[in-house]
């Protein structure tokens, strides 16, 4: 199944984060597959955020661990 997800990032712009889906990617028709949808890109974009610090890791930039526990940190005040 293809999944595209657009993550716009600009810390100048007054809202700095937009989150678009591809224009071929179909819109739900109802709240079920709306929620099935956003659990889908959650899970992309968890399993994209694994990937970056599995890079940073590897070229040295950051330590995986330091990477994770900052990212459990950023989850843990959504709580």
């Amino acid at each position: 199944m293809k999944n595209l997800i657009t993550i716009d990032v600009d810390t100048d712009r007054e809202q700095a984060i937009l989150i678009g889906k591809g224009a071929d990617i179909p819109s739900p028709t109802n709240k079920e597959e709306a929620r099935e949808m956003i659990i889908n890109d959650i899970k992309c974009v968890c399993e994209t955020l694994c990937m970056l610090i599995d890079v940073a890791d590897q070229n040295k930039y950051a330590l995986k661990a330091e990477l994770i526990t900052e990212s459990i940190k950023q989850l843990t005040k959504m709580l």
